[in-house]
């Protein structure tokens, strides 16, 4: 399973989101934020594992329009070289399903 996810600088902090769960991490620079966000992916899928009956559920929460908006346009602007990448991207995580 590929999970979807980017990361970026909003004002004095990093955040880090997956949008295909809709999970996100804050962290003081773009590389902490990223492991914080997937310790927490992590920790989601093991209680999504431990309740099989509401895994459908739990792995369909999908982020809102308005990030998938951002995504793709953090994505477009990498894609440009008009995004410096220490200030933003977006990347895949790996998972195996529930």
């Amino acid at each position: 399973m590929r999970l979807r996810c980017m990361a970026y600088r909003q004002g004095e902090v990093y955040v880090a989101a997956c949008l295909d769960l809709s999970l996100a991490a804050q962290g003081d620079n773009i590389e902490e934020a990223i492991n914080k966000l997937e310790a927490q992916i992590e920790d989601y899928l093991e209680e999504v594992r431990a309740e099989p009956q509401y895994a459908k559920q739990m792995l369909s929460r999908k982020a809102p329009l308005s990030m998938w908006v951002k995504y793709w346009r953090i994505a477009f602007r990498i894609f440009m070289n008009r995004e410096d990448s220490g200030m933003a991207k977006v990347f895949n995580e790996q998972c195996e399903p529930a």
